[in-house]
């Protein structure tokens, strides 16, 4: 594809993070023991005399049950990939082939969670395009796609996409700032893809496992 047709066919995710944080405020809970000694009373002591009262307290705290999931940007552009000639897959005629290095997603939390994707089956635009020609696959490395398997994008209705959500990122434990690098290959068709804005939303969730 020219770096004219290119800019034609410009196109974009646009990605929404709808992200549950699940927080409990904090309370700091300070209670006495039920057998604890809770009053005390000292006496005048007398002369040379020492006497101690001791009462007893118990501190706790509720630590809030919470999760962060950030994208590093909301919009990918699906003109400014590399042309993927070398990708087997995709040198089919009449298609071009786009390798984009998409949004970091980072996912940080104190609990198990599941963060899933869903998308709009088709783009919205100056005709109809499947959200399966495009490929989604996930790295470990930032800023780098090279050699990441990656599968088409639902073409089913969300309603469907929600009993089986695509998964990014799954943990029954809690977690530290894990990673995923999105990755996205895209066909554009000439025959049937006219010059116009293209645009696919999806919807990031994070749910408990």
């Amino acid at each position: 594809m020219s770096a004219t047709v290119a800019q034609t066919l410009r196109a974009s995710f646009t990605t929404s993070a709808r992200f549950a944080r699940y927080v409990v405020p904090a309370l700091l809970l300070l209670s006495t023991a039920v057998s604890a000694q809770s009053s005390c009373t000292v006496q005048q002591p007398g002369r040379r005399q020492t006497r101690t009262c001791t009462v007893n307290l118990t501190a706790s705290v509720q630590l809030p049950v919470q999760s962060l999931v950030q994208l590093n940007r909301t919009t990918t552009d699906l003109a400014g990939g590399v042309a993927a000639a070398a990708n087997g897959g995709f040198s089919i005629a009449a298609d071009t082939g786009i390798v984009i290095v998409g949004p970091t997603l980072r996912a940080q939390s104190n609990f198990g969670i599941s963060v899933t994707l869903v998308n709009e089956p088709v783009f919205s635009g100056p005709a109809l395009k499947s959200a399966a020609d495009v490929d989604l696959g996930l790295s470990t490395m930032e800023n780098m796609c090279t050699g990441v398997l990656m599968t088409p994008l639902s073409a089913s209705p969300i309603a469907v996409q929600r009993n089986a959500p695509r998964v990014l990122i799954r943990s029954n434990a809690g977690m530290n700032g894990v990673m995923r690098q999105l990755c996205f290959r895209v066909r554009w068709i000439f025959a049937s893809n006219p010059p116009g804005t293209y645009s696919l939303p999806l919807t990031i969730n994070v749910t408990a496992p």
